[in-house]
């Protein structure tokens, strides 16, 4: 629900996807990431490239700003679940945040 209910922090999808970019790009390594600097490169890379392919599109990383909703205000939020603005939103998002991700596999990046 809204970055933790808040809405003050960066959009889930993005907190997610780096961390499975991290995950996919340091599969069978051990140690910390330091100790692998290329993948861990690639990985900062890759990060980099989908937060700022997402702030070109949508303007802004942050959830109560992506999402049109204050989410520590129950009215606000339960307003947002009837009209399912998750619809123009969210599932928007991700849509994005898959597509990007998806192509930068097909690219070798991740």
């Amino acid at each position: 629900m809204g970055a933790i209910n808040s809405g003050q922090t960066v959009c889930g999808l993005l907190v997610g996807s780096s961390i499975a970019i991290g995950l996919k790009l340091s599969r069978g390594m051990e140690g910390i990431p330091e100790n692998h600097k290329d993948q861990r490169e690639r990985a900062i890379q890759a990060v980099e490239e989908l937060y700022k392919g997402f702030i070109k599109e949508f303007g802004s990383t942050n959830c109560k700003t992506l999402s049109k909703c204050d989410w520590s205000n129950p009215e606000a939020l339960t307003r947002w679940i009837q009209d399912k603005g998750w619809k123009s939103t969210c599932d928007v998002f991700l849509k994005f945040t898959m597509n990007k991700c998806v192509q930068m596999a097909k690219d070798g990046k991740v």
